[in-house]
């Protein structure tokens, strides 16, 4: 081989090399920080604050989502009895379906992000309603409409959201600095989440990232819960006593505010 073919090589490796590095520092440029990461649930526990803020190309659009893992999940379906009386007339089966889905974002997801994204990374309430599966239905109508009511009694107990424009960001240097503070609902059950972050360029997901968020039950009420789920035959009995006393002090209260009434 001649020292100019050798040499036309070590170039195009070179600059192989360089471009990989300049792709590199792209993908690696978005940051994520969350706090608090994890939240303890205690007797008082009404809610928490999260902080979810970082750095990215200012080019670029941010999406975040907060989800519980998908799983299956079984809803009373009700209608009319003989077309009189309203009541349970059997069970809906929906999957996969997280307990808790919030999203987040800079701009409104369809202007900013293509549908097959939408679909692949699970974002958005279009994208949940062409993957969740639901039995027993006649037809996409029937499901359509109770994925709707799935959707509608999640966003009524507060675990189900689609804020767009929530999350603040600011332009400089190149950068596209992003905050987005949330009020984390005391209605999200115990469990582990993950906090999934976009960076969205053209309708495509350029860059993501996972941040877990641990909410656990600690002091008297994960001590419950353990016995509950270890052993119920003494959670049954502690239950029955916490019952009595709490009656018996209840009782006592009223019991000296009608005396303090004569």
């Amino acid at each position: 081989m001649s020292i100019l073919n050798r040499f036309k090589i070590f170039l195009i490796l070179n600059i192989t090399v360089l471009m990989l590095l300049s792709s590199a520092s792209d993908v690696l440029s978005t940051t994520a920080t969350v706090s608090p990461d994890s939240i303890k649930v205690d007797s008082f526990y009404h809610g928490s604050k999260i902080t979810i803020k970082g750095e990215t190309e200012a080019d670029k659009e941010i999406i975040i989502k907060i989800s519980s893992p998908p799983i299956k999940t079984s809803l009373r379906k009700k209608g009319k009895a003989a077309g009189i009386l309203w009541m349970n007339i059997g069970e809906l089966e929906f999957h996969p379906v997280p307990d808790v889905y919030f999203i987040y974002s800079t701009q409104d997801i369809n202007t900013i992000l293509g549908e097959s994204e939408q679909d692949k990374y699970t974002i958005g309430y279009d994208a949940f309603k062409r993957l969740v599966e639901v039995s027993p239905v006649s037809d996409d109508a029937e499901k359509k409409k109770w994925v709707e009511e799935f959707i509608k009694f999640k966003e009524k107990n507060k675990v189900y959201g689609v804020f767009p424009g929530k999350i603040e960001a600011s332009t400089g240097n190149g950068k596209k600095t992003y905050t987005l503070v949330l009020d984390w609902p005391y209605q999200a059950p115990p469990q582990e989440y993950t906090i999934s972050i976009y960076a969205v360029k053209d309708g495509v997901v350029q860059y993501r990232t996972e941040q877990p968020l641990i909410v656990e039950k600690t002091g008297a009420l994960r001590f419950l819960s353990n016995m509950a789920f270890n052993n119920a035959a003494v959670y049954g009995i502690v239950s029955i006593i916490i019952a009595i006393v709490a009656g018996f002090v209840v009782s006592l209260i009223f019991r000296g505010e009608s005396k303090g009434g004569h």
